[in-house]
């Protein structure tokens, strides 16, 4: 046979429903796919990328832009405002500066908010390649800042 599809060499049909899934829009019914995955393998590479990225694609979906935008520019420390407004950013390739944005949300920021960017910061880094040298970069200012 031909060279084998990205799915095939993946070996897990649920792939080939989450890819069938993207290409109609269907978010969720990707989102699933991917998250049955997960069950069965919770550590799977592929698959909590794929994920990351279906979710960042879902929220930015749900955003209103220039409202986020607007919200970020005039709320420098309401975590949520930066946290949409880094997705954005993400989702339309700056991811220098989306990475940036958090790290310094999250520098001014104590307690709870903090975790939760830490999280956040973390779920984007999924969305990249491993070894993409912006998330090595942003990985280390973080873990040079928790200490």
């Amino acid at each position: 046979g031909g060279p084998a599809s990205a799915a095939e060499m993946l070996g897990d049909p649920r792939f080939e429903t989450a890819q069938e899934a993207m290409d109609s829009g269907d978010l969720d019914a990707a989102a699933a796919a991917l998250e049955q995955v997960l069950e069965d393998s919770p550590e799977h590479p592929v698959a909590k990328a794929w994920l990351s990225q279906v979710d960042l694609i879902r929220r930015v979906s749900s955003y209103d832009r220039a409202k986020v935008q607007r919200a970020a520019r005039e709320n420098p420390d309401d975590v949520d405002a930066q946290i949409q407004a880094a997705d954005l950013e993400l989702a339309s390739g700056q991811i220098q500066e989306s990475f940036d944005r958090l790290l310094g949300v999250f520098q001014r920021a104590s307690g709870d908010d903090k975790n939760k960017i830490r999280l956040h910061l973390l779920n984007l880094f999924e969305v990249l390649p491993p070894r993409d040298p912006r998330v090595a970069k942003a990985r280390a200012k973080l873990s040079s800042m928790l200490f």
